[in-house]
């Protein structure tokens, strides 16, 4: 199995309080370092501190036992300081060795002699200890201060003044129930028989004067924000005071440090144990899951702002990452590609200057233009996490965004082999947000912008637009219906009108006895085109036979070629064959004749028979009944079955119009209800934007506001996208919209859509001009169904407090900053994608980035992956960058001088270079503050 491996800080299981051999309370002094170290590694420990009573004894042996193991040894020690035999953890650097930790002893005042023994202690009491400890390098730990030895035996105006040296940053805490600074000691039984019997019931008893000794130095170091530490002290077995191989890493916390930990990695982690330590008590399993996406790393080669063909990469942590560096480093450089190569610019369609610097920047330079830094040998190489398998996007034949060779690839966890991903839109489940300051202040400039962002983030939203898209399409579709049902019906008078006068003919012609000679004339009709087709058939027959006489017509054999013997053989029998087809001629003709007769006999009988005489007698009665009706001014006499025919068709379709009708009904009613079933949809959306930003933003200092359906540019704005008209008509576009806001939207919005209808319509409106009244006079009738539909979007209000005791302030009363500032603030408070800020803090004071901006960071990085360029030391800093990119401002092209973390010297020094002014500025500051 392949492990994904990543840059910068992460947690290690740490138990920084171990006994060994070398304590003489050890009880089996025959365990080996090897078996040490072995059980250290068994029980998951990433970090052990070998701190042994008075004694670096065993350092070297543990040290050299651990080589190799990936097991971290911080010598130390547990010292006992003066007659109050309080117990004190000093740990060193890894590099340090028995030596060191021995002659730190013996500036304690305690002689090699008395190394280990049981009741050594130096003459000396904590303060001194901890400076001598301090003054070495060392880390200073109060060991169980909740227990025997503790800090309880001690004055509370002690434990305060020794809490508030500056090294003293971290406490080891035994008992979970003394880390609540509520916590009952007096007739707490419970606690008490528990503590007891914790110590094998030990004489004197634990009563509650000692539980609240105990507890004291513990709610004092949660006053003082100190880091509370859980460590094992090993011991041999439970409730066993002596030391053993079972403790180890029976209790733990988890720190989170550099990838290679040191002792300034633990000091770094004590400062920030809010972010950087969590103690057994709260996480007994590993406090941080890596993102399900999340940026590895980025390698841009041959581009007009590297060296050359020598790849410029940076790595990236899953966690905060800081790109620092002074101006013209190209800091912000390196995120525009990343934009670039996704061409992810959907975001900034509307921001035209920030666009178009996009497009000038990540585009093939020509000889023409001299914009954009990408050359025919550009490679943009791009490694994603996603869903724990490594994916390498690489882009080369490069043009533009739009235009540009991508590969992708991903990796088999167990083979390590890469196999090429054809399938199309994979890459955009590599979804990042990506923004600059100048988005930001755009945003800020117009809060409803964050309302796609909200979307974006709500599980269910696009499926409810989706499902409202659907309603709407149904809804047009149905009003298209409507109008064709009703301009059928429209013509329904003149079929009603058609019809009466077709029935008034056909009555007249009824009533004149015509009727039923005509209805006779069409039956001798009929049976005369039977008679026809009849012999028309006996013709085809007699024309079929007559077809087959010339082709029997057969010529006798040529045997002039032929031997005389055979020629007289074979001409008796061609001549058999000849006078035989002869014969079937005459047979044929026969029959032909034969049929021509009957044809003969069929047509003399139909005219000597009783339907023929009744045949002329029924036409003879028509034509005299036809002079008598012309005489009488009657001339439509063969139109009589076509009048019925006629009739017949239209009643047929008015029945149609008729079931239209009815039908027409029921769909007015169906349109209505997906009118309604649009606006509840809307409203749940507005439901759960509302619930979104409540459950998201948890802020004394920002607020947002959902006003459901209350956003009247948006209304007027989508109003002119359906009338086609971008400017003009402002004073009615206004008096619209003042009758729809003006009150409640959902039913002031009735009114404003028959306003559209009576203008369609032709009628006057008070307050609406003439030529406005012309353009929707003007426009389709579905234009209309369109506004019969429009609902205004929410309002999103973005508030904010200047000073926490005032009121909460509209955005737009802000200044740049605090908009910024608000605007930032949101969308750090939901999102799992990757994260992207370029210099977001331009426009806000330090105490706004330090108050909401760093707090807000040090949240959002726990659930998904940010990538800052900035130039303000907050937020590396007390941000608790887990990785910081330090870029080049000497250099002409992209480089990275430095990375790694805060703990790193040459990544403090750069910090303070660069966005502190130098050391000396700094110290500089600090001391004319000290006063503060």
């Amino acid at each position: 199995m392949i492990r994904i491996q990543y840059k910068g800080t992460r947690w290690f299981k740490c138990d920084l309080h171990l006994h060994t051999t070398a304590s003489a309370c050890f009880q089996e002094q025959t365990i080996t370092a090897e078996a040490w170290v072995n059980r250290a590694i068994e029980q998951g420990l990433n970090c052990v501190a070998v701190t042994d009573h008075n004694t670096g004894l065993s350092i070297n042996d543990i040290k050299a036992a651990a080589l190799g193991t990936g097991l971290i040894v911080f010598p130390g020690v547990e010292i006992t300081c003066d007659t109050s035999k309080i117990h004190i953890l000093i740990l060193f650097d890894v590099n340090k060795t028995t030596d060191d930790i021995n002659d730190f002893l013996i500036k304690c005042g305690i002689n090699r002699d008395d190394f280990g023994k049981q009741d050594t202690h130096t003459s000396k009491n904590i303060f001194d200890v901890a400076e001598i400890g301090n003054n070495d390098g060392a880390l200073v730990i109060p060991a169980h201060i909740d227990e025997y030895n503790g800090l309880g035996s001690i004055s509370v105006a002690n434990i305060k003044k020794f809490y508030d040296l500056d090294y003293i940053n971290a406490v080891q805490v035994v008992h979970k129930d003394f880390t609540s600074r509520s916590l009952v000691t007096a007739g707490n039984a419970e606690l008490k028989t528990s503590l007891n019997d914790y110590y094998s019931n030990p004489t004197p008893a634990i009563d509650e004067a000692t539980i609240k000794e105990w507890h004291t130095p513990v709610k004092y170091a949660l006053d003082s924000n100190l880091a509370i530490l859980t460590f094992s002290d090993n011991p041999h077995e439970p409730k066993n005071s002596k030391h053993g191989l079972w403790g180890i890493g029976s209790h733990f916390t988890w720190i989170k440090m550099d990838e290679v930990p040191t002792l300034e990695g633990l000091r770094q982690a004590f400062l920030l144990p809010e972010f950087r330590i969590k103690n057994e008590f709260d996480s007994p399993s590993l406090p941080y899951q890596m993102p399900d996406l999340w940026i590895k790393s980025i390698q841009i080669s041959n581009t007009e702002i590297t060296h050359g063909t020598e790849p410029l990469k940076l790595d990236f942590s899953p966690q905060l990452n800081t790109i620092i560096g002074g101006r013209g480093s190209g800091k912000s450089s390196v995120l525009r590609f990343l934009r670039g190569l996704f061409n992810r610019t959907a975001d900034l369609m509307e921001l035209n200057e920030i666009m178009n610097d996009h497009n000038d920047f990540y585009k093939r330079q020509s000889s023409k233009n001299k914009k954009g830094i990408l050359n025919e040998n550009s490679i943009i190489e791009i490694e994603f996490i996603r869903n724990k398998l490594l994916h390498k996007f690489k882009s080369s034949d490069i043009t533009n965004s739009q235009n540009q060779k991508i590969e992708i690839v991903r990796q088999d966890t167990d083979t390590g082999e890469w196999e090429l991903i054809t399938d199309i839109g994979y890459s955009d489940f590599f979804e990042f947000e990506h923004y600059s300051q100048k988005q930001i202040y755009e945003i800020a400039q117009e809060p409803n912008a964050l309302r796609e962002r909200i979307d974006s983030a709500i599980e269910g939203v696009e499926k409810l637009k989706s499902d409202r898209e659907i309603v709407r399409n149904l809804f047009l579709e149905k009003s298209a219906s409507i109008r064709t049902a009703d301009s059928l019906v429209a013509g329904k008078g003149k079929i009603e009108t058609t019809i009466k006068d077709l029935d008034t003919s056909i009555k007249k012609l009824q009533q004149s006895g015509i009727a039923d000679i005509l209805t006779a004339k069409e039956k001798f009709n009929t049976h005369e085109d039977v008679f026809t087709s009849f012999t028309s058939e006996l013709t085809t027959r007699e024309e079929s036979l007559e077809s087959l006489l010339e082709p029997l017509e057969l010529p006798d054999i040529d045997f002039n070629k032929f031997e005389l013997k055979h020629s007289v053989e074979l001409a008796i029998a061609s001549k058999s064959v000849i006078e035989g087809m002869s014969i079937i001629k005459d047979e044929i003709e026969k029959q032909k004749l034969a049929i021509a007769k009957l044809r003969l006999d069929f047509e003399t009988a139909v005219a000597a028979s009783t339907w023929k005489i009744d045949f002329t007698a029924n036409k003879t009665s028509f034509e005299a009944k036809k002079l008598e009706l012309e005489a009488d001014g009657i001339n439509d006499i063969a139109n009589f079955e076509k009048f019925t025919i006629d009739k017949n068709a239209l009643e047929i379709e008015l029945q149609s119009i008729n079931d239209k009708e009815a039908e027409r009904v029921i769909e007015v009613r169906q349109r209505s209800e997906m009118q309604e079933g649009y606006l509840d949809i809307s409203k749940e959306i507005s439901r759960k934007r509302k619930e979104f930003v409540t459950a998201t933003l948890h802020d004394d200092k920002i607020k947002i506001n959902i006003k459901s359906l209350r956003n009247r540019n948006d209304y007027i704005q989508r109003l002119r996208f359906i009338l086609q008209k971008d400017t003009e008509f402002e004073k009615d576009l206004e008096a619209l919209a003042d009758k729809c806001f003006y009150g409640n939207v959902e039913t002031n919005i009735v009114q404003v859509r028959k306003i559209f209808v009576d203008l369609k319509n032709g009628l006057d409106v008070e307050g609406i001009s003439g030529y406005f009244k012309g353009l929707v006079g003007r426009i389709s009738n579905a234009q209309i169904d369109e506004i019969e539909l429009l609902f205004p979007e929410d309002d999103i209000e973005v508030q904010y407090k200047p000073n926490p005791a005032a009121t909460f302030k509209s955005l737009s009363t802000a200044s740049a900053g605090q908009k910024t500032t608000a605007i930032l603030t949101f969308i750090l408070s939901y999102g799992k994608s990757p994260l992207i800020l370029d210099q977001p803090e331009d426009d806000l004071d330090n105490r706004l980035v330090y108050e909401l901006i760093v707090d807000r960071l040090k949240q959002a990085k726990n659930q998904r992956q940010i990538i800052v360029v900035t130039h303000n030391a907050n937020i590396p800093v007390n941000g608790d960058a887990e990785f910081i990119i330090s870029m080049n401002s000497e250099s002409k092209a992209l480089e990275v001088l430095y990375s790694g973390t805060v703990e790193q010297p040459h990544i403090k020094k750069e910090i303070c270079d660069v966005m502190e002014g130098t050391e000396q500025a700094f110290d500089m500051r600090s001391k004319r503050y000290k006063q503060i």
